[in-house]
């Protein structure tokens, strides 16, 4: 008997062995894709509103309530969201939430001040915390276990090329047809990843047959064992709200108008290091691929401080690409690979909502950081969450791996 599996083991060893071997089938193809018309809406967006806002009468502390209102709801919704995926099937709720975010985009030419833009913007988080956590579950599904840092590395380059390119495209529709065209194109990319998104397939809801029940609101929505990387993700994605938020406000009181390209630098070294990085991690590197990440963001982020000209942000974006780069796909693969196959989708959301959470609040704390002191020594800051994050890594979870 001590040599039998038992039948949670013998099932998870079953799905693993029914997946093919290799990452690229039709299923994941597909979820890129919406993945990176997805977030060519939402990257044009996250630089452009802060500006919007202050032509509309938002001072910083605004830009910061704003922002963070959009993944402050995220947050809130995913764990919700995770237990829909859990319990009523993953595709359901990723067409429901890209539904809802077309309804939002199309909301976007109505914002004449900051409050109806706030409202908007918790909308549309809520909405992209539905479908997000959905798409994120569905990739889970559809990789195989022993390839899954490289594949969610390269299901990562999709956001990350969005991010090449969106910003550039955004400022450049506001700059020759305003806002409403921005507004426009955002609601067409929309609606182009929730015609693609119905062309995913998935399995209908997984069983439980792992012999573990879940009681308990708490613990159905948040998946324990996603609590320790979700942790560490949670202090970077307070670093990765400041450069969200505020970059391209810093850039302006430095006198540069095309800070766009610090966003493609920053792309560009996430797009070679996110599955460089994966396939590092798989063969047992995930603890060097963290240092490096963690040391290589904090470069970035006291060259963002010490930048005055272009040359100087592209340095700093290229240094935080790679580090984050190396970081969210090893992260976010610790933070699932543990978890029963009916809980994929409550580990995801706990992931998800930590990141969200950690930028809705980064954005407002850097908000009010920076109209006391200056963008500069805010940066400077964000060096404290970065070594908190690495202390909790090495601390908490690098102790307890078992992979």
């Amino acid at each position: 008997m001590g040599n039998m599996l038992s039948k949670a083991q013998l099932s998870e060893s079953l799905l693993t062995s029914a997946k093919p071997s290799y990452i690229w089938t039709q299923n994941f193809i597909l979820l890129c894709l919406v993945n990176f018309v997805l977030f060519m809406g939402t990257q044009m967006l996250f630089p452009s509103v802060p500006m919007y806002l202050l032509t509309i009468g938002g001072d910083p502390r605004d830009v910061g309530f704003v922002m963070g209102a959009y993944t402050i709801s995220a947050m809130v919704v995913r764990p919700l969201g995770g237990w829909l995926v859990d319990s009523f099937g993953r595709k359901t709720v990723m067409v429901l939430g890209m539904l809802l975010m077309l309804g939002a985009s199309l909301l976007y030419s109505l914002a004449g001040n900051v409050s109806l833009m706030t409202l908007i913007r918790i909308f549309h988080g809520m909405a992209f915390g539905l479908a997000s956590t959905a798409i994120g579950t569905i990739v889970v599904d559809s990789l195989p276990l022993g390839r899954l840092n490289e594949g969610m590395g390269f299901f990562g380059l999709t956001s990350t090329l969005s991010m090449a390119l969106a910003p550039m495209i955004g400022f450049g529709l506001v700059d020759k047809s305003g806002y409403p065209m921005l507004f426009l194109v955002i609601s067409l990319l929309t609606g182009a990843a929730f015609g693609i998104s119905l062309m995913v397939r998935t399995s209908a809801a997984p069983i439980n047959t792992s012999g573990r029940t879940v009681t308990g609101i708490w613990y159905n929505l948040v998946e324990k064992t996603a609590l320790p990387a979700s942790g560490v993700m949670f202090f970077l994605a307070i670093v990765y709200g400041s450069v969200l938020s505020y970059i391209s406000l810093y850039a302006i009181e430095r006198g540069i108008t095309n800070i766009g390209l610090f966003f493609t630098a920053m792309a560009v070294t996430m797009l070679v290091s996110r599955p460089l990085s994966g396939r590092w991690a798989d063969e047992g590197g995930t603890d060097t691929v963290l240092a490096v990440g963690h040391l290589t963001l904090a470069m970035g982020m006291v060259t963002t401080g010490l930048s005055h000209s272009i040359p100087g942000f592209l340095l700093a974006g290229a240094f935080i690409g790679i580090g984050f780069g190396f970081c969210l796909p090893t992260i976010q693969a610790q933070a699932v690979r543990h978890a029963p196959v009916h809980r994929r989708g409550a580990a995801t959301a706990t992931f998800f909502a930590t990141f969200d959470l950690g930028i809705g609040l980064g954005s407002i704390i850097w908000g009010y950081v920076a109209a006391a002191s200056s963008y500069q020594t805010m940066y400077f800051i964000t060096l404290l969450p970065v070594a908190l994050a690495g202390l909790i890594y090495y601390q908490f979870t690098a102790s307890h791996k078992t992979d």
